[in-house]
């Protein structure tokens, strides 16, 4: 997205607010231009690693008026009528299916989810393990899914 700033820098202000005891949030966007399951595994790292407070995730959209529209122009179908639809109901031919996604949002809050149970007091071994068997489940889902794109 070019946002201007590194993972470091990120994960460096939400450690900052936390030892101030400010809540910390993030905003991340899946389905940027030539992403692939090595960002979708460093992005959870990151949210694990930052464990900001709360955290949403969506699928990027193009805006008109955008480097990202730009580059997806010739490749936007709307899936709506102009009229009772919103420029977030688009399909962006090539890229990874809303399929695919959905399954990066349940990988990504699952090992979000572990790694908070894992710094817990008490830890319960088979709520562990049962996330545990999730996560391995999501993953593979994920990865049976990446060659699957938008038509």
């Amino acid at each position: 997205m070019q946002r201007g700033v590194t993972v470091q820098q990120v994960q460096s202000a939400v450690a900052m607010c936390k030892q101030r005891d400010i809540q910390t949030g993030m905003f991340l966007m899946w389905g940027y231009e030539g992403e692939e399951l090595s960002d979708i595994e460093a992005t959870i790292h990151h949210v694990k690693k930052s464990n900001p407070d709360i955290f949403f995730t969506t699928v990027a959209y193009p805006i008109k008026g955008t480097p990202y529209f730009a580059e997806v122009e010739s490749r936007i179908e709307s899936l709506k009528d102009w009229s009772t639809g919103s420029d977030r109901e688009v399909r962006i031919r090539g890229r990874h299916s809303r399929q695919f996604y959905s399954f990066a949002d349940k990988l990504l809050r699952s090992e979000v989810e572990l790694e908070r149970r894992r710094n817990q007091s008490e830890v319960d071994a088979s709520a562990m393990a049962e996330l545990q068997a999730k996560i391995a489940d999501f993953r593979s889902t994920l990865h049976t899914l990446a060659h699957e794109v938008e038509a």
